[in-house]
């Protein structure tokens, strides 16, 4: 499965304290960022280079969605449980995951996340609470994906989104951006993209994330995709919600959790 990393080498710890939590609160039309760099260039390269196998993936496909949008057509794969699929499903549905089936240093990824105290810290500063659960997944888009203008369900308190493309094998005027989108012009819950007055294209090759905060404004979407076959538009989502969500504990309950994936971790190192 590939060359290891140690478990605290994903995050760059000094991008990760360099993220300015006023900052990301006072933007408009809703609070975003879209930093750098937040994973260390050798995590980068190895979680590019061993992306999941898309034969782990389901295929979305003309899923009708609320209020009429158009579907978001795309390749998808949870981790443990799907909510396409519900949790009695859970490992054995199409389109999910478990850690072992995931390449080595996503493996160790995923353990960072859900173990690191400094990450933490920050997602609690940004979206204003401690009482959240993190579910994963992953996107691979083609020619003709898009993500139709949309808010998030109610139940989402924010999404960290890390992508993985680089100028290398992607050509931004395929499109790919994630758009911030504000001054709606219309009362419907199915807009176009024309009908915001307020479009901002952010960046997702070479090493970027977008975090963004979930509110009442937090429209935003991702043109349709116009890349030839055979290329990709790959991302990674660490989505935070109310622990209402589903069945599961709090962040404050996690030190158990958190326990077993440092033994495993120490199983899964050389």
């Amino acid at each position: 499965m590939g060359t290891t990393l140690a478990p605290t080498t994903f995050l760059d710890p000094q991008v990760l304290a360099g993220l300015d939590v006023d900052a990301f609160l006072q933007r408009s039309p809703f609070p975003w960022l879209n930093p750098v760099g937040l994973l260390a260039a050798p995590a980068f390269e190895q979680l590019c280079a061993q992306f999941p196998p898309l034969s782990l993936f389901e295929r979305h496909e003309s899923r009708s969605r609320h209020y009429g949008q158009r579907p978001h057509d795309r390749y998808y794969l949870a981790y443990e449980t799907s909510i396409y699929h519900g949790p009695s499903a859970g490992a054995s549905a199409p389109g999910v995951a478990r850690l072992t089936d995931l390449p080595l240093p996503w493996q160790q990824f995923l353990t960072e996340l859900q173990t690191s105290e400094s990450f933490h810290r920050f997602i609690r500063q940004a979206l204003g609470s401690d009482r959240y659960l993190m579910r994963f997944a992953w996107h691979v888009g083609t020619g003709g994906s898009e993500v139709s203008p949309h808010l998030d369900s109610e139940l989402k308190i924010g999404t960290l989104i890390f992508y993985f493309n680089t100028d290398a094998n992607w050509d931004p005027a395929w499109g790919g951006a994630t758009l911030v989108l504000g001054d709606r012009k219309t009362k419907v819950m199915n807009p176009d993209f024309n009908q915001f007055g307020t479009i901002i294209p952010t960046q997702f090759l070479n090493n970027r994330c977008f975090l963004f905060r979930n509110t009442p404004e937090a429209w935003h979407g991702v043109e349709a995709l116009t890349c030839p076959a055979g290329q990709q538009r790959r991302l990674f989502n660490v989505v935070f919600e109310l622990p209402e969500s589903r069945p599961a504990v709090t962040t404050a309950d996690l030190g158990s959790k958190r326990q077993r994936l440092k033994q495993l971790i120490k199983r899964l190192l050389p």
